[in-house]
């Protein structure tokens, strides 16, 4: 290997794949990146994979020979981290077990493995794709409701649908339900259930205004730009009908507030007991909110426009649960509490609601 490139491009590029590559695994060139040189095109391969995730990028080089090899994804990025200089050298001599990493002002000699060690990655080719944009939006608005550590494999996904009305997508633990808009013009006709950790990683990689094109085997989803292609293993599972869970639901009252109101007016007593139960109490224009701990309780109040029906009583939820859902949602929101103590949330762009709980500790008078 022999090759002269730019260094932030590649640093960038690398942070990538250290993203996707395992921290531990028993295969250690598993935690590596897969770096193939092409001197023809003078082209640069980087592969990472964890098994359920794969990432490839495309980058120009300046490339005297052909060479593959595996190095430490993490340790290649430490490496670029403290190098100066606009460009980097990368060289090795042939079936060298090092490889030698030269900067402006520094150099370093690190081991590798050969490419023919490395667990094969390939990306499925995919026919029939179909545009797609704002997908870290998307991502934030509905991943927080997954639980990664549920026994229903369904209920780690993230649903995202492409409809004739666009980009559509669900996260649910059993105990919430959020549904976000995406794009209106990303249209499709299929759905696919990815897990929720895949489309995070997906998610960090990438801005609103990047656009993929999207495609699947059934297996697999894809999403391919230029000089990037990301594919994630799927969930076949029969998802929640959430177009007819939130359509059934009426509400007894509702009210107009913010988003950023009722997360501070959380915030504000939470911090007795993160993990325990807030209540919401209800009364004209006043929305209560308040926890006990073992220690103590908290007490804070926001003002919220009645909309429609008498906003009264007094109603308990998972802190938890509602203080995830009010960092990942923003803008004017309309708040309602329907049959059962269900609290719903509607937003411009994403729907939530979550079922009540039975009364927490009793909280202590506030003096």
């Amino acid at each position: 290997m022999n090759i002269t490139m730019n260094r932030a491009e590649l640093l960038h590029a690398v942070r990538h794949a250290a993203a996707i590559a395992p921290i531990n695994s028993p295969l250690e060139e598993l935690m590596g990146v897969c770096l193939e040189v092409t001197a023809a095109s003078k082209a640069l391969v980087l592969t990472a994979t964890n098994l359920e995730v794969t990432l490839k990028q495309k980058l120009t080089c300046d490339a005297q020979e052909d060479d593959a090899l595996v190095i430490d994804a993490r340790l290649l990025a430490r490496m670029l981290e403290k190098l100066s200089g606009d460009t980097v050298e990368l060289r090795r001599g042939t079936g060298a077990s090092q490889l030698w990493v030269h900067g402006r002002d520094a150099e370093y000699r690190v081991s590798v493995w050969e490419q023919s060690s490395y667990p094969k990655a390939e990306i499925p080719a995919v026919s029939k794709l179909i545009r797609a944009s704002g997908i870290p939006s998307m991502a934030k608005r509905t991943i927080f409701a997954a639980d990664e550590k549920n026994e229903k494999p369904m209920l780690k996904c993230v649903h995202v649908r492409f409809t004739k009305d666009g980009l559509r997508a669900a996260g649910s633990d059993g105990n919430c339900v959020v549904t976000a808009r995406g794009d209106d013009k990303s249209t499709g006709d299929f759905s696919v259930l990815i897990p929720a950790n895949s489309l995070s990683r997906l998610a960090q990689m990438c801005e609103d205004k990047d656009e993929f094109r999207v495609g699947t085997t059934g297996k697999k989803v894809v999403f391919v730009r230029e000089g990037f292609l990301f594919s994630a293993r799927l969930i076949k599972a029969n998802y929640i009908d959430t177009d007819f869970l939130t359509g059934s639901l009426k509400n007894q009252f509702t009210v107009l507030t913010d988003v950023a109101e009722l997360r501070k007016g959380l915030d504000s007593v939470s911090c007795v007991d993160p993990d325990g139960k807030v209540k919401l109490s209800f009364e004209g224009m006043t929305l209560t909110f308040q926890c006990a701990g073992i220690h103590g309780n908290a007490q804070d109040s926001i003002t919220v426009a009645p909309l429609t029906g008498m906003a009264q009583g007094e109603y308990w939820f998972l802190t938890r649960r509602m203080s995830n859902c009010l960092r990942s949602l923003s803008g004017t929101a309309t708040l309602g509490v329907a049959a059962g103590g269900m609290l719903t949330l509607s937003t411009e762009n994403a729907f939530y609601m979550q079922t009540g709980v039975r009364p927490g500790i009793d909280m202590l008078p506030l003096k």
